[in-house]
């Protein structure tokens, strides 16, 4: 189970990014995005009642939770709220349950990293912009002609995610992360059921 901080739109980016690392570890798994409730948000995604009643309402149709959200560049580096640190916090309160990755600064950071030779700026660039969602993202996927199909744009901008996937890991380490963990946490349960 997916947990976005909002899935109308990041559920078309989240769900393929997921099914690929699965795929990519020779497991087949059947993976949703959460979208009862509708979470609206990060601070609900990372608010640890929320988190609760997700997991342990849904805990016997699935072995693992993925909270996958935006960094918002709330690092720890800046003033405001520590979004890393909150996530490593709800992962330790819910035991090997659930697995926090936060994308580098939005997903939809990973959705353009398939399109990094369309883009006029420079990956680096792009990656530390605190909202390249509206900077970048939203222009691509107008100069493309994609904003009126699903999911603005970005089910048409995934369709490519197969022969770009390793360059999608490279370039987005937070991924590369999230599925070397997801690979210990199956090698952990011997065969967790699919």
């Amino acid at each position: 189970m997916v947990i976005p901080e909002d899935p109308t739109l990041d559920r078309h980016i989240l769900q393929p990014i997921v099914e690929h690392i699965f795929d990519d570890l020779g497991r087949k798994a059947r993976v949703e995005v959460l979208r009862d409730p509708h979470l609206r948000g990060i601070d609900e995604a990372l608010d640890p009642e929320v988190l609760k009643g997700i997991i342990s309402d849904r805990e016997a149709m699935f072995d693992l939770f993925l909270l996958l959200v935006d960094r918002d560049c709330n690092d720890g580096r800046g003033r405001g709220r520590n979004n890393v640190e909150m996530a490593r916090q709800r992962e330790a309160e819910n035991g090997d349950r659930l697995l926090a990755c936060l994308a580098v600064e939005e997903v939809e950071v990973w959705m353009l990293a398939l399109h990094r030779d369309d883009l006029d700026a420079r990956w680096s660039d792009i990656r530390q912009h605190c909202d390249p969602k509206e900077q970048y993202a939203d222009v691509l996927l107008k100069q493309k002609g994609w904003l009126s199909t699903l999911g603005k744009g970005r089910k048409k901008a995934m369709e490519g995610l197969g022969s770009k996937w390793q360059g999608l890991l490279q370039v987005c380490p937070e991924l590369a992360d999230l599925k070397q963990r997801i690979t210990v946490w199956l090698e952990q349960r011997g065969g967790a059921r699919q």
